[in-house]
């Protein structure tokens, strides 16, 4: 992590912590010294790729061969996101590095971003139209990282991550009625209302016009078929909209448990 500030949370919950910032590939040779396995996310900015380039910088440095557990993304190649992530999916390459490759696609919990007005309204808005993606639950992804991290045979595998089937956002304000006990209704946006509204809460432009990219992608059909990697790696089915919308119902407006 880069601040100092969060660190003491992390260490309390027995983490040995290093302060390090991926802009300044110096700052990392402590936080790679001796790693046997990396898992490497990098933020959905312009500078992502090279965040990831400034690490592998500091690997080569240290003289080690770490296993590393790439976060890369199921995205519409177009979008500058994700152009992001295969930049850095060649760096990796280029290196020599093991590498293992996990691909999740949109997240269930994205859909956070319209807690509020599904609480005080009932209403969801998105810039999806009627399409339809194979979401996933965040948490099928972490235990997927969890099962690379601690188990062998992995390198050189890549692995796309989505939820059991593809869902539209009608469907996603479906589960959130059932969950909630009150109709919601899907409110379809332009990308440019959607692109206001993230820069508007505190995305830069950069990545909210990323986004929007992402959306387009998913309009036009990518994602739209569930893929097995969950079950693969964990042993079971990805979580299902009904699951994810029953356990985050408080997040909505609903019931606290």
């Amino acid at each position: 992590m880069h601040d100092e500030g969060k660190a003491q949370g992390l260490r309390d919950q027995g983490a040995e912590v290093v302060v390090a910032d991926l802009e300044r590939s110096e700052t990392l040779d402590t936080a790679v010294a001796g790693a046997d396995k990396i898992y490497l996310l990098i933020s959905n900015g312009p500078n992502g790729a090279q965040h990831g380039i400034n690490l592998i910088d500091a690997v080569k440095r240290s003289g080690g061969r770490p296993h590393v557990v790439r976060h890369g993304m199921f995205g519409d190649p177009r979008s500058r996101i994700n152009t992001q992530h295969e930049q850095l999916g060649a760096a990796l390459a280029e290196s020599g590095l093991p590498v293992t490759t996990l691909r999740p696609t949109f997240f269930m919990q994205n859909t956070l971003a319209g807690a509020q007005t599904v609480a005080s309204a009932g209403q969801l808005y998105w810039a999806m139209d009627d399409a339809k993606l194979a979401m996933i639950d965040i948490r099928d992804i972490a235990e997927c990282a969890a099962a690379v991290l601690t188990s062998d045979g992995h390198v050189g595998e890549t692995y796309v991550l989505t939820g059991p089937r593809a869902v539209s956002f009608h469907d996603v304000a479906n589960a959130l009625s059932g969950a909630l006990d009150k109709p919601v209704t899907y409110i379809n946006v332009p990308n440019e209302a959607m692109v206001q509204s993230m820069t508007e809460m505190g995305m830069p432009e950069w990545t909210s016009q990323g986004y929007a990219e992402l959306m387009d992608g998913f309009k036009d059909g990518f994602a739209k078929e569930a893929a097995d990697g969950v079950e693969r790696l964990t042993g079971h089915p990805a979580r299902s909209l009904e699951t994810f919308a029953q356990d985050f119902a408080g997040y909505f407006g609903g019931a606290q448990g």
